[in-house]
């Protein structure tokens, strides 16, 4: 920790110089018009903001979907493995656990509902993880993926 923080306060102080030389003494300054919150967040293209609203659900509608819904149905186990025996050395498959009784047990859920694939904790989260890489690097790929045919260049490069 103590290492972690000498670095930064070095990447810190290296930096400051250069903050203090090299940037402009205007930055920071308010505009002549202030900007209203209408101006900011609504367009006069009727259809761009139909459009912009329209994203706006998209996209959270898809992230409220992988951070809450989707990491449970991962991990939910089968409604089959639920109250299946089991035993300290032979036990239950993933989101249950072994509720033992003397030497027999039954597997039980431990959290409530049933019908997912009952996958392990780390297992999980890989997978989002790896789902998020992927999906943000997609998103970078796209403009050459669908320009190149067109042999045209993005705007304002």
């Amino acid at each position: 920790f103590y290492l972690a923080l000498c670095v930064n306060v070095f990447m810190i102080l290296c930096a400051y110089p250069w903050a203090i030389i090299g940037l402009d003494s205007n930055l920071g300054t308010a505009k002549s018009k202030n900007v209203t919150l209408r101006d900011a967040l609504f367009s006069g293209n009727h259809n761009l903001n139909w459009l912009s609203f329209a994203r706006l659900f998209l996209f959270a509608s898809r992230d409220l979907w992988f951070e809450v819904p989707l990491p449970f149905y991962l991990r939910a186990p089968a409604c089959t493995s639920l109250n299946a025996t089991c035993s300290a050395d032979i036990g239950c498959g993933g989101g249950t656990e072994c509720l033992l009784t003397g030497d027999q047990g039954i597997c039980q859920n431990v959290n409530s509902g049933c019908g997912g694939l009952g996958l392990a904790r780390v297992t999980v989260g890989a997978f989002l993880a790896i789902y998020i890489i992927l999906y943000g690097q997609m998103q970078a790929y796209t403009p050459q993926l669908v320009l190149n045919p067109l042999t045209q260049s993005p705007p304002h490069k």
